[in-house]
């Protein structure tokens, strides 16, 4: 063997051990879990700006690393916060998912209809909550929800995704559904949140998933930019 070629594999093994690594690292955030940073308001007062939230990257099934492509699923669940490329951009994006394949859904004058049953919501001490499929979870508290629309059904493999802030949240009733593809993790919790009204160890480790009572750091939040 030549010394320009022990030359070029000494480089090639130099290089291996450095990157080797970054891409384990790589693959574990596509293909187990991951970390986000909430960009805006359209979650609040669920997540506000600046949340750093906790993603299972297996919660819908495990995917070929740094592909679209599906080995095994796990269907989601109505009601669970969703990490998910936006369909036309590509943009990682954070919402609620509330149609899965199959739903009839419907908005009317600030209610959410599912399968033409209203989701019941209650509004009390300036603060709204809504029984999604009966598990609650926090709306922004204002009158203006968002556009109204009439019945539409959700396709096969594709989900709605609309904003806790609906009336300042850009989701499925602009741009149209998502499709199974699309979907990269379920947000778990909120690792720290600098929201107001928040010290300490409250701002730490904040469950999202929905229950019969929310955990009421959530209802701390704050409205933010589009």
């Amino acid at each position: 063997m030549s010394e320009r070629s022990r030359s070029v594999l000494r480089w090639v093994a130099r290089n291996l051990r450095l990157a080797l690594p970054l891409l384990l690292i790589l693959v574990a955030r596509s293909s187990f879990a991951n970390h986000y940073e909430v960009p805006s308001g359209s979650m609040e007062p669920t997540l506000a700006v600046g949340d750093r939230i906790f993603a299972d990257m297996r919660a819908y099934g495990v995917r070929v690393p740094l592909t679209e492509r599906w080995l095994t699923e796990r269907e989601p669940v109505r009601g669970d916060v969703v990490l998910f490329s936006h369909p036309l951009s590509g943009e990682v994006l954070v919402k609620r998912l509330v149609g899965l394949p199959g739903d009839v859904l419907e908005m009317k004058g600030g209610v959410l209809f599912v399968n033409g049953i209203a989701q019941e919501q209650q509004a009390r001490d300036g603060r709204r909550l809504e029984a999604l499929a009966g598990r609650m979870h926090p709306l922004f508290a204002d009158e203006h929800q968002g556009p109204s629309f009439g019945a539409l059904r959700v396709l096969p493999r594709h989900y709605f995704m609309a904003g806790d802030h609906r009336g300042n949240s850009s989701d499925s009733r602009m741009w149209g559904l998502v499709p199974r593809e699309k979907l990269v993790g379920k947000a778990v919790a909120i690792l720290f949140s600098p929201r107001e009204g928040l010290q300490g160890a409250a701002r730490f480790w904040i469950p999202l998933t929905p229950d019969s009572v929310p955990d009421q750091r959530l209802l701390q939040g704050r409205a933010g930019p589009e």
